[in-house]
């Protein structure tokens, strides 16, 4: 029987992500109701889509950021060592990397089909109708998972654009 990590990754790879306005929604936080000892936030989840799949919260990226993201990582958590200079190495690790620096407890590609209205798409990270995203949570994810506002907000300083959220169209 194969694994949930296994099937979400198949998922993953038929995803087709959406940037039309009605499918699509910007970041809104409120107090956490996880931890009550401090004053935290956590994204807002969109109304289900009418269709009933499931909605992602990311960034709009392509491969090269995520690679400069996980080399600036790297150096974060070992700032007394070398990064290889193997391009395989970064492409297989980034993510992670960036997952460990940011403390994340979701960080995961997604790539897919765009449909609908792309104008809210930068155009660098779209390729052939395709978008990629650097996916750090799930409208399926317990509220505990859900990252930060000081972790998205570095990330969209460093990527220059906003996040959002994304519906999975199948």
């Amino acid at each position: 029987m194969p694994s949930t990590a296994s099937q979400l990754e198949r998922s993953l790879r038929r995803l087709q992500i959406s940037g039309s306005q009605e499918t699509s929604t910007q970041e809104q936080w409120v107090p956490s109701k996880y931890n009550s000892d401090v004053t935290q936030y956590a994204l807002v989840r969109p109304p289900r889509a009418p269709c009933g799949n499931r909605q992602l919260f990311g960034f709009p990226i392509i491969k090269k950021e995520i690679w400069q993201l996980g080399a600036i990582s790297f150096r974060h958590i070992q700032p007394d060592k070398t990064l290889p200079d193997d391009c395989t190495f970064l492409a297989m690790n980034s993510l992670t990397f960036i997952k460990v620096s940011l403390g994340l407890r979701i960080s995961t590609m997604a790539q897919g089909k765009v449909v609908g209205d792309s104008k809210h798409i930068p155009s660098e990270c779209m390729s052939l109708g395709e978008v990629l995203l650097l996916v750090l949570w799930r409208d399926t994810e317990p509220e505990a998972t859900c990252p930060t506002q000081s972790q998205v907000h570095y990330l969209a300083h460093k990527l220059k654009r906003s996040p959002g959220w994304w519906v999975e169209v199948p």
